[in-house]
């Protein structure tokens, strides 16, 4: 039996989540447990393999001295791209040890390249497919040093996450997690989702869900998170389950409490909002992302643009169900009066969670990719101590300079964390949700013990009197969830209060000149109408691959070289796809087709347009759902050709001096 150990990776930890009961806070390490390891780990043949979690977080840093108990054939390292210094530090102890490493996650799938020196094995996108794919050829003794998954998985197929290895530290999590779909419907300039998980919202089976849960409520989580994008995006789908949800709930002693994200569009379906009330969901992230319209707009967050946003915001406020709030300032239409005007909004919408961001432009999306051809994302990698994620930024705004940036948010987080202002909105939230009908039980909650054991200073202490008072006069019902918001806000106010040291720092830094501020060249953009353009080439470059591979697991590969090939033979000349581009194309298929059939190319053949005609498919539709992926795919292939291209220029201009 061969051990694998699956790790996730050690970061600080911006937005600890703490349940409320305050005599647990000191148990409480991480928010969730690592639902997409525990996946890999149900994918993973029991039988045949041991596979161990380790999160950082919880079971500590790893270290060139760290001692396991097994000796492991196989490591695997998750993360988002800000979590890549600690995976690549994580692969070299590993690597020393002569065990081989594979890499995955959001980071790996949105900057394969940055990963690919690191690591022995790489797995881009989802890995339902790839990482039974990879064991396959482990146990054959061999494996491709990259594993690609273009093509979204059903999630019928998608195991329960196992979590074995870890169930004696489930008491040190906030809360548990489960997915319930993945996708967006939205496509946000700013954001990877849909990159990462496409536009069509998948399904796991209901069923299967509710046996997750009552696995999470042996274990003891009293909290869950649906790990979703847009909880909502499928509200037929959404309300069954919530209905299943409230069935499950009556079956145990205290039912559990739920949190998820969704788009703030909900509030205008009055049965979901009471489904969700009815299932016992105290919080829902959702990003309002902006008080500026035109911020919206430019954004292409036109949802939140339906109806009045602080009318929508209150009335599902008004159900009793929290809303924690991302906010981003820095927009091409934000000027300096946005920080104000922000303030203004939040204290009137009467959020009662919020998390506030400068811009950045993540690798991959539209706002990066339109960014990098204005030449305004910066790379900060000579720059050494630049204080956690949320205190920089890697874009030049267009309306105000870095500093102003830095400077105006840095004032508008001073005045939104301070405790009068946070009491201001929960108070405002207690009169919104008076009429609410809550599953809580009713609590009472003494104001001097809480104070005490969460060792409130004076402001904070009378904020938190008000706070209560003003629920036990109001809606006494809150309460339970006004005091949860309270544990919750304090450790949040900690948070932020290091945040703003921080952004001081980094204030005087980009002042005197001392951050190091360089345009961002590791890639040349793809041409402007390339993305537009694909839309109508890919069901045919995708039918011809498709008929002529004989192993369908290089489909995506060889789909991704075609267009990298395309492109590197056109060059900037590229405008659109005429009718005398499909000569080339066709030609690249089955060049490409050869290779991966493993047939010399002068004697491949490919089947005839008749062949071809009566072949068995699949639908236009599923080929048009790939256009995101492959336009990313394509991306970074180029920018990883363009990057080898400057290096070997470098080393030529060295030699040449």
């Amino acid at each position: 039996m061969k051990n694998i150990l699956l790790i996730s990776p050690d970061a600080v930890n911006e937005a600890l989540w703490v349940t409320g009961d305050e005599t647990e806070v000191c148990q409480i390490r991480n928010n969730f447990p690592p639902l997409g390891l525990a996946t890999v780990a149900g994918l993973t043949p029991g039988e045949k393999y041991h596979v161990q979690l380790w999160d950082e977080i919880v079971h500590g840093r790893i270290t060139s001295d760290t001692v396991f108990d097994r000796q492991y054939h196989l490591v695997g390292v998750t993360g988002y791209d800000m979590h890549r210094p600690r995976q690549v530090e994580i692969a070299n102890i590993f690597r020393a040890r002569g065990v081989p490493v594979a890499g995955g996650g959001p980071g790996v799938s949105s900057s394969t390249g940055a990963y690919r020196p690191h690591f022995d094995i790489l797995f881009v996108g989802e890995v339902e497919n790839t990482w039974p794919q990879f064991l396959r050829d482990w146990e054959q003794g061999s494996y491709k040093s990259e594993y690609c998954q273009i093509d979204k998985p059903d999630l019928d197929s998608t195991p329960r996450p196992v979590w074995d290895s870890i169930a004696n530290e489930m008491k040190h999590y906030g809360s548990g997690a489960v997915q319930t779909t993945r996708g967006c419907p939205y496509d946000c300039e700013f954001c990877d989702v849909i990159y990462l998980f496409g536009r069509r919202q998948r399904h796991r089976p209901i069923p299967i869900i509710i046996d997750e849960l009552r696995e999470l409520a042996k274990y003891g989580f009293e909290w869950v998170f649906f790990c979703d994008d847009e909880f909502g995006g499928d509200r037929k789908y959404a309300k069954e389950l919530l209905r299943e949800i409230i069935q499950f709930n009556a079956t145990l002693p205290r039912p559990m409490y739920y949190s998820t994200q969704m788009c703030i569009t909900a509030s205008s379906d009055p049965e979901f909002c009471q489904l969700l009330a009815a299932a016992n969901f105290h919080m829902v992230f959702i990003g309002i992302e902006s008080a500026n319209t035109a911020s919206l707009k430019g954004a292409n967050k036109l949802q939140n643009l339906r109806g009045n946003l602080v009318d929508n915001i209150h009335t599902l406020l008004s159900y009793g169900i929290g809303i924690r709030s991302g906010m981003i300032v820095g927009f091409d239409e934000d000027d300096q009066s946005i920080f104000d005007v922000t303030t203004d909004f939040l204290q009137k919408a009467c959020l009662p969670s919020i998390g506030i961001y400068m811009l950045k432009a993540p690798i991959g999306t539209r706002l990066w990719m339109r960014l990098m051809r204005e030449r305004r994302v910066l790379s900060l990698v000579k720059n050494k101590k630049l204080g956690p994620a949320r205190a920089r930024t890697n874009i030049l705004p267009k309306q105000m300079s870095r500093v102003e940036l830095y400077e105006g948010y840095r004032r508008l987080l001073a005045n939104v964390y301070s405790w009068p202002a946070f009491a201001d909105r929960i108070c405002g939230f207690a009169t919104i949700a008076q009429q609410a009908k809550l599953v809580d039980r009713l609590v009472a909650v003494d104001a001097d013990e809480l104070i005490a054991k969460l060792q409130l200073n004076e402001a904070a202490a009378a904020a938190t009197r008000r706070m209560l008072d003003h629920t036990r006069a109001v809606a006494p019902q809150m309460l339970k969830r006004v005091k949860d918001l309270i544990v919750q806000y304090a450790k949040y106010h900690e948070t932020i209060q290091q945040t703003i040291v921080e952004l001081d720092v980094n204030i005087e830094r980009e002042r005197s000149g001392d951050i190091i501020l360089e345009i961002d060249n590791r890639a040349m953009p793809l041409p402007v109408g390339f993305r537009e353009e694909l839309n109508r080439v890919l069901p045919h470059v995708h039918r011809r691959i498709y008929l002529n591979l004989e192993n369908r697991s290089y489909l995506t590969d060889a789909l991704t070289e075609v267009f990298v090939e395309f492109l590197l033979r056109m060059g900037d000349s590229f405008e659109s796809f005429g009718d005398h581009h499909y000569t080339l194309l066709d030609e690249l298929c089955d060049r490409n087709c050869a290779k991966y059939n493993q047939v010399p190319a002068v004697y491949f053949v490919p089947l005839s347009d008749a062949e071809m005609k009566a072949a068995k498919d699949v639908p236009d539709v599923k080929r048009i759902r790939l256009v995101d992926d492959i336009y990313k795919s394509v991306f970074e292939k180029l920018a990883e050709h363009h990057v080898s291209l400057q290096k070997a220029s470098d080393r030529l201009t060295v030699v040449a001096g």
